[in-house]
């Protein structure tokens, strides 16, 4: 049976969804010989770092959360493990294994669009047991995650002519 999680490790995720988000990118853009392609990934590991701000300022309110009183919180917390633990972000400690996985320039946009719709399923999730301005700054980050999926379309229309 998968093991079930607290609000405070859903807090931990989703931080580490983010810092993992901002190393991949900033690494691509980093090795990127497109000039397209590394200021695009440029730009999203600046927007994954704000990300990580919002998360902190949320820290609190997800800390908060009363789980006795969600009657499905085992599935939930469940379901939050399952999503992290099926991530599809390559995590190599070593910067230039992780190059050498991700030479397929369109592969590597393929997954960091997985791991933004991951991330907006993740979010979607969160949403739920929150109230009020922080339901808005979660609507804000998926609507952030959503127009990085457009931008990576875009990065591999501009590639692909």
């Amino acid at each position: 049976m998968a093991k079930k999680v607290s609000c405070n490790e859903v807090f931990e995720m989703a931080l580490q969804i983010e810092h993992l988000g901002y190393d991949f990118y900033k690494t691509m853009a980093d090795n990127a010989t497109n000039v397209q392609l590394k200021n695009g990934y440029s730009q999203l590991a600046e927007e994954e770092k704000k990300h990580i701000a919002i998360f902190k300022q949320l820290r609190h309110s997800i800390e908060q959360i009363d789980i006795d009183r969600l009657n499905n919180w085992d599935e939930v917390s469940i379901y939050f493990k399952a999503l992290i633990d099926t991530h599809v972000l390559p995590t190599s400690k070593d910067k230039n294994s992780l190059i050498q996985e991700l030479k397929d320039e369109i592969g590597a946009i393929h997954i960091s669009i997985s791991v933004e719709k991951d991330t907006i399923l993740f979010l979607q999730e969160i949403k739920r047991w929150l109230e009020n301005e922080d339901v808005k700054k979660i609507e804000r980050l998926i609507v952030e995650e959503k127009s990085h999926i457009l931008k990576l379309l875009q990065m591999k229309k501009e590639i692909a002519q």
